[in-house]
């Protein structure tokens, strides 16, 4: 492997290890190349156990590697003076399997898992080294490394005696084949000697290829028959029967190390057989019943999840749309199981792109379980990862990995999502299952058009909204029976409302489209929360409203935006109280929305409670300081408490991180506030500008009006509202209960029109 020296970085002052690629090495061109693009790829790691590699250098034709310096043996070093208990070995193996799953994250297969590649630190830490940096042309013994080109068919590449039956019959090799290779390092860890050990290299690669090893226990070793067993998974011959991934076979590993794994099996004797069948017995009886009492006592406690945004390892964002979309999805099936609570999107966006700790994120956003994953996608090929973890104590729950066609997505989500229900042991029947895989779509394109308009959509700019829009067409286009996709162009309709288009332009395609949905598919929650909504914003029909608000928590009262939205109907109607209530219920059901903690604060506004929304506002703002209606909402607060400056600051943010298109009701606020505070010139421009634009985009009356309220102006006030009424402008609904009309409530116009609305 070369020459490796003690060295001194006189840059930076430290000790570090310089490995000299050897000579004959350094001038193969194509040798060269591998150990260039295999130091790059090896550097991008980070990982307690694997070789930190700080740079690759070349000074007077001698390439070399610098890397930490590690003070300590190897295990082959190690072994050399006697086997290790079964503990250790665990523990070795945990390391180990956690290093792989580190750099089997980042698309790199070591090819070389072999106890001279594993470091034991002095200080017990455990180290993977060579990631295939230098390896000598030739096969002999087992300890020496066999390599051809990669790309030649047909090469060999590794060391015999840990080698994989694929490595052998010199196929392409992936992340199974070092799990088979860690396979044989536990095996050798605790048996004492490799487990196809033979005469020569040809009679090794023989045996990897058509033989099992000896049982442990005969080899005169002891260890708990459950390890066997996990070693016997890696050395499985055909790589689909071993561990999915080394993150699930370390998982594996840190259950015998918290079960104890007492009943071992031992050496061969008088009744062996026997008492091996007994031990054998006696240990799967103890796993069983630990088993049970684990599942049982999380049966009794795990009744809240996150689903954290999948991360999108396809080193592309073309594919963003379906890690978001998968958690989307996820999040949306899994909502409606009954007695399950779900975190919502918006809730778990702040882990976007992280890798939090588990427990922290059980803490903060308040669930017991926290599923991860992430997918790679490449070309027609999909790859998803997925982990559940109890977050309160950070043990694996589940974890799989999924290869399959990109036409597949939907199936593995709905596996994934029944693979959940099935590991929290929630009640649930068959049927209530089986709806989960029926609310989406049986095309396959239709579900990825689906997903991609989610993922435009959501990012409520003009081109996102189009985009999605047109994805949504598509979807049901291929699928017309497809419910969610309907229930996607209502929610999109009704958040350009009044900010960017006319309300009549949109709403009656939002009712529409919900209305086809509810009709495909009545037990679906969301859309009858947009047809409460449109009977609410547009409609003004409150008893509909209401019928379609309880129809909504008849399906699943755990639905934190039914709830949200209620309480913007109660609030219209007068029921104060009430209309608290259910914001509360709100912000319970989904804490850390910046959405629902918006509406809260909105709530608490309307039913002047300055104070209580302004304590409220601090939260919100904490979750997202950025969040455009949070701004909103507090520039209104800062007004009716008399601190303009502060509220002009608010709303002008809110502009900022909203973007003008779209932005009248923000910009009519502040006018209002100019008004408010007396600056009678300012208030005035603000206006014409504001009547100017609406000659070329949509400006919202409703906001006009209340400036010419705060300018005392009632002719004009009223003027503007009328035309809200005739538009069916987004906020007149909160017409009763809006403090910005307190000055021309009681002109009979205004009665009039708050007859006309029906409103009690």
């Amino acid at each position: 492997m070369g020459e490796v020296y003690r060295a001194r970085d006189s840059r930076l002052g430290r000790q570090v290890a310089v490995k000299v690629l050897p000579e004959h090495l350094g001038t193969n061109p194509q040798a060269l190349a591998r150990f260039e693009r295999e130091g790059r790829a090896v550097a991008a790691l980070s990982h307690p156990n694997i070789l930190v590699l700080f740079d690759i250098r070349e000074q007077d034709d001698i390439h070399y590697a610098v890397t930490e310096l590690l003070e300590g043996e190897t295990l082959r070093d190690r072994l050399s003076r006697s086997p290790l208990s079964w503990r250790k070995t665990l523990e070795i193996g945990v390391a180990l399997a956690e290093g792989l799953a580190a750099a089997h994250g980042r698309d790199i297969v070591h090819r070389d898992i072999k106890p001279g590649n594993i470091f034991l630190t002095a200080d017990g830490q455990v180290k993977i080294l060579d990631f295939g940096l230098a390896r000598r042309q030739k096969i002999s013994t087992e300890d020496e490394t066999a390599t051809l080109d990669d790309t030649q068919a047909g090469s060999i590449s590794g060391t015999v005696g840990y080698m994989s039956p694929e490595q052998v019959r010199g196929e392409n090799v992936g992340a199974a084949s070092d799990i088979f290779s860690l396979g044989c390092v536990l095996y050798e860890a605790v048996a004492g000697r490799r487990p196809f050990s033979r005469r020569s290299a040809g009679d090794t690669m023989a045996a990897i290829l058509k033989e099992d090893p000896t049982a442990i226990g005969d080899t005169g070793k002891e260890a708990p028959a459950e390890l066997e067993r996990v070693i016997d998974r890696c050395l499985a011959k055909n790589p689909a029967q071993r561990f999915h991934s080394a993150h699930d076979l370390a998982f594996a590993l840190k259950g015998l190390l918290s079960v104890g794994g007492e009943k071992t099996r031992g050496a061969a004797g008088p009744h062996s057989v026997r008492r091996r069948w007994l031990t054998v017995i006696a240990a799967v009886i103890a796993i069983a019943a630990a088993g049970l009492l684990y599942l049982r006592s999380h049966a009794q406690s795990i009744y809240s999840l996150a689903v954290l945004p999948f991360a999108n390892s396809s080193g592309s964002a073309d594919a963003d749309y379906l890690s978001d979309g998968i958690t989307e999805s996820l999040i949306g099936s899994l909502s409606e199981l009954p007695n399950l609570k779900v975190m919502s999107s918006s809730a778990v966006a702040r882990y976007k792109g992280k890798t939090p700790d588990i427990p922290s994120v059980g803490r903060e956003v308040g669930v017991r379980a926290v599923l991860t994953g992430r997918i790679t996608q490449r070309g027609d090929s999909l790859t998803v990862s997925a982990e559940l973890v109890d977050a309160k104590d950070n043990s694996h729950l589940w974890g799989e990995r999924y290869k399959r066609q990109l036409a597949d997505a939907l199936a593995v989500q709905n596996e994934i999502a029944h693979q959940i229900v099935e590991k929290l042991r929630l009640p649930i029947s068959d049927t209530q299952m089986k709806r989960m895989a029926t609310r989406q779509t049986a095309n396959p394109e239709a579900y990825q058009l689906y997903l991609k308009g989610r993922y435009f959509a959501a990012q409520f700019t003009p081109e996102g909204l189009d985009k999605g829009m047109n994805y949504f067409r598509q979807a049901i286009a291929l699928d017309p029976g497809y419910a969610l996709a309907y229930d996607g162009m209502s929610y999109y309709y009704t958040l350009i409302e009044d900010l960017s288009v006319a309300p009549a332009e949109v709403m009656p395609k939002s009712e529409a489209a919900a209305r086809k949905a509810i009709e495909l598919d009545d037990s679906l929650v969301q859309p009858h929360v947009e047809q409460a909504y449109n009977y609410t914003s547009y409609d003004y029909d409150w008893p509909a409203a209401e019928r379609e608000f309880q129809r909504a928590f008849s399906i699943n009262p755990n639905y934190a935006p039914a709830h949200e939205f209620y309480s913007q109907y109660l609030i219209s109607q007068g029921r104060i109280d009430q209309a608290i209530q259910e914001a509360q219920r709100a912000v319970e059901l989904d804490p850390l929305s910046p959405e629902i903690h918006s509406f809260l604060d909105w709530t608490l506004y309307f039913a002047r409670r300055y104070d209580q929304s302004m304590a409220d506002l601090h939260t919100t703002l904490e979750i997202d300081p950025n969040y455009p209606f949070a701004l909103y909402v507090l520039g209104e607060v800062y007004a009716q408490q008399g601190r303009f400056d502060d509220a002009i600051a608010a709303e002008r943010k809110s502009v900022q991180n909203f973007g003008d298109a779209g932005s009248s009701y923000m910009q009519a606020e502040i006018a209002r506030d100019h008004a408010l505070a007396g600056r009678r010139s300012e208030a005035i421009q603000a206006v014409r500008d504001l009547l100017g634009r609406s000659q070329s985009i949509h400006v919202a009356p409703y906001g006009i009006a209340t400036v010419y309220a705060a300018l005392g102006d009632k002719d004009q006030a009223i003027a503007q509202l009328e035309q809200a009424w005739a538009q069916r402008s987004q906020f007149l609904d909160f017409l009763k209960v809006d403090p910005a009309f307190d000055g021309v409530r009681s002109d009979p116009r205004f009665q009039n029109l708050v007859a006309r609305m029906k409103l009690p």
